[in-house]
């Protein structure tokens, strides 16, 4: 049966320890806490610039799968009968520069083929977009410069560890087509 709370009886233990286990807790303490000590004693610049990296590093990205497949990749999307849009994409680099802009560069091939003939290989074709991107930590926001008579508009990568995730529709003839790609960081093409 519980006690009614006018008769508990409330005791506050003290316990004592000898001098040389209270420098010893002491001295635990201090050691803890010396780290935190050391960073308030920097000044806050150098704080704040190890701090500020954060998100996906500067540098140059090669894309090394599309739609799960690596490069080159090709594609045959159909277009009416007996007709398909047939692409290729052989590269693709980003470089992502410090200062917020960005640089895509790409070689593909397409073409469109009579499904009955033999396929002959275009010529591959180079291709660069410019523009500004920001970096929000677990994504990235492209703002290609637009060309002349076109809107502004944007597209959003995902970060995924150090890589970067760009699932994009592109349109092939007038037929909307999904191409998913994954950029790793390549330090050897700074």
């Amino acid at each position: 049966m519980p006690m009614p709370a006018s008769r508990i009886l409330r005791a506050t233990v003290v316990t004592r320890l000898p001098p040389s286990r209270l420098r010893a807790i002491a001295g635990l303490l201090a050691i803890g806490a010396l780290p935190l000590l050391v960073a308030a004693s920097r000044p806050a610049a150098s704080r704040a610039v190890r701090t500020a990296r954060v998100g996906i590093a500067p540098g140059s990205y090669v894309a090394v799968l599309a739609n799960g497949r690596k490069l080159p990749w090709t594609t045959q999307v159909p277009a009416v009968d007996g007709l398909v849009h047939w692409a290729r994409l052989d590269l693709a680099v980003l470089r992502l520069n410090p200062n917020g802009r960005y640089t895509l560069s790409y070689r593909y091939a397409q073409e469109v083929v009579d499904t009955k003939a033999p396929l002959v290989m275009p010529p591959a074709r180079d291709e660069l977009s410019v523009g500004k991107y920001a970096d929000r930590g677990r994504t990235l926001t492209f703002v290609p410069k637009p060309s002349p008579g076109r809107s502004e508009r944007s597209v959003t990568a995902k970060v995924v560890g150090a890589d970067i995730f760009l699932d994009k529709t592109v349109f092939v003839g007038e037929k909307p087509f999904r191409v998913k790609l994954l950029f790793r960081r390549d330090p050897t093409l700074w």
